[in-house]
């Protein structure tokens, strides 16, 4: 039995990692249910995930709690900005009229920046929850990063989309969605982050308190 059931058994460590992606996804729901928050929470939960995937020792909840109160600013500055820059492409997609060579070509300017608006969206907050940049600097990194691994930018985005439609055929999975979508995610974040920063895996005097 104790083979099966022990702390260094795999069905502890499995049941442990589905108890933590359980309690990761309600936190990320809760906390972004003002939606202006929405942000800070996903910086909150990716921070948790990049820390598991480097063997540090903490406690979910706390550590969730702990990025979401010191990256609320940035994350929630960044939130509004995301969201109006989406509102502007969107009344300007669906009210352009492309009728002159000119205009098609600011039209298609408008899918180009969104396009880049997506694959930014898809780095900047796992970007903000492990490196301590300022706003500009967040920008410039996640831009960067976007651009510069395609292949990590495509594979991140067809995962999302293969969540959503497991969640939409079976709703009951909605509990591990967020989670699940961090953990898979933050597995090729850390590996690029860590092309940059070498040391990654390593605490900041902050992490230890």
């Amino acid at each position: 039995m104790g083979k099966w059931f022990g702390l260094d058994s795999k069905f502890y460590k499995y049941g442990t990692l589905l108890a933590d992606l359980i309690i990761l996804t309600v936190l990320w729901l809760i906390c972004s249910i003002p939606v202006i928050t929405i942000g800070a929470s996903t910086t909150a939960l990716y921070y948790v995930t990049t820390r598991q995937l480097s063997n540090r020792e903490g406690y979910v909840s706390r550590d969730f709690f702990r990025s979401f109160k010191q990256n609320f600013l940035e994350a929630t500055a960044m939130t509004l900005i995301l969201g109006v820059i989406a509102v502007v492409l969107f009344i300007n997609i669906n009210l352009f009229v492309p009728d002159t060579t000119i205009n098609v070509i600011i039209y298609l300017v408008q899918y180009v920046l969104l396009y880049e608006l997506l694959i930014f969206t898809i780095y900047v907050f796992p970007v903000l929850s492990r490196f301590d940049l300022k706003l500009g600097e967040l920008i410039k990194t996640s831009i960067f990063m976007a651009n510069r691994h395609l292949l990590t930018t495509i594979t991140c985005a067809i995962l999302f989309v293969a969540i959503v439609m497991i969640v939409l055929k079976c709703g009951v999975l909605i509990i591990l969605c967020a989670g699940a979508y961090a953990i898979l995610t933050s597995l090729m974040f850390m590996n690029l982050f860590r092309k940059y920063v070498p040391d990654m895996d390593k605490d900041k005097p902050e992490d230890k308190i």
